[in-house]
């Protein structure tokens, strides 16, 4: 009897230790402060013109670390906002040219910075949202990673995700996260576009934040075009339209869909999928 008590009280230790429990707490400011981060990134897509998004992101991330009183916010904090900066001024460059070194050397630097973090606190001790950023991070890094690295990292990604999700961890941003996972993995090794259109739903419901909400709904509309539902597909991109009135992505997805490919295609291989716009639209 005392092992099977034994044994449940682990359990519960367990799960309260993979739900964060043990992690990094961070303070209301702290999280609101990444939230802030997020819209921040979600605004720029209302942004015009490449370059004009890319230096409005840049001034936005100095206004937002200026505005942040010494002392008051923590390094991991600091370092989870400065993630997602880097992220949003890393695709602004990967759009404007995929292949210069200084888009390479943008996402690596900031990998760099969090791989030196965790380095020196283990996984337990970090905070939820710092990981995604970081995670979210390493994807960016993945094409100037070797295959071996890539597969370790991945595999890591995954478990994290699983984890987070089976205790409960409710965040937008952790079901965008594995909705992505399970978007470009092939199936041969775990991916599922049924259960990245689950995970995409869960985000765009759950949110908080309307960047989450966002990403969540076009990301779903990938799925449904994938499926061929063009009212889901329409749906989507129209719940994404109204978190964000005027925002220039979503005319941009609009316009990969109907040349025949999705977002997650022009990722992935961006040459191929502007070789199909340019054969659908014309040269410009």
């Amino acid at each position: 009897m005392k092992k099977i008590f034994a044994a449940a009280a682990l359990q519960a230790l367990l799960a309260l230790f993979a739900a964060g429990a043990f992690c990094e707490k961070w303070t209301e400011y702290e999280e609101s402060l990444f939230n802030q981060a997020l819209q921040i990134r979600l605004e720029s897509r209302k942004i015009d013109g490449l370059k004009a998004a890319l230096d409005w992101i840049e001034k936005k991330r100095e206004e937002f670390f200026s505005s942040i009183k010494e002392g008051s916010v923590g390094q991991e904090a600091l370092l989870a906002c400065e993630n997602n900066f880097v992220l949003e001024q890393y695709h602004f460059l990967w759009e404007i040219d995929d292949k210069a070194k200084e888009t390479g050397d943008c996402v690596l630097e900031q990998y760099n910075k969090t791989t030196a973090w965790n380095a020196a606190h283990p996984e337990k001790e970090r905070n939820p949202l710092y990981s995604l950023s970081a995670y979210e991070l390493a994807n960016a890094a993945m094409p100037l990673m070797k295959y071996s690295q890539k597969i370790s990292v991945g595999l890591e990604e995954k478990k994290f995700y699983d984890t987070m999700i089976k205790n409960g961890l409710q965040s937008g941003c952790l079901h965008l996260n594995a909705g992505l996972w399970y978007a470009f993995a092939p199936a041969f090794g775990g991916g599922s576009d049924s259960k990245a259109a689950e995970y995409f739903k869960k985000a765009a419901q759950i949110g908080p934040t309307d960047y989450e909400k966002f990403f969540g709904f076009v990301y779903l509309s990938q799925i449904d075009w994938k499926k061929g539902d063009s009212a889901a597909w329409q749906k989507d991109l129209q719940a994404a339209d109204a978190l964000l009135p005027q925002n220039v992505y979503t005319n941009f997805v609009r316009r990969v869909n109907k040349a025949g490919a999705d977002v997650f295609e022009y990722a992935d291989d961006k040459d191929k999928v502007l070789k199909k716009l340019e054969k659908f639209y014309g040269k410009k």
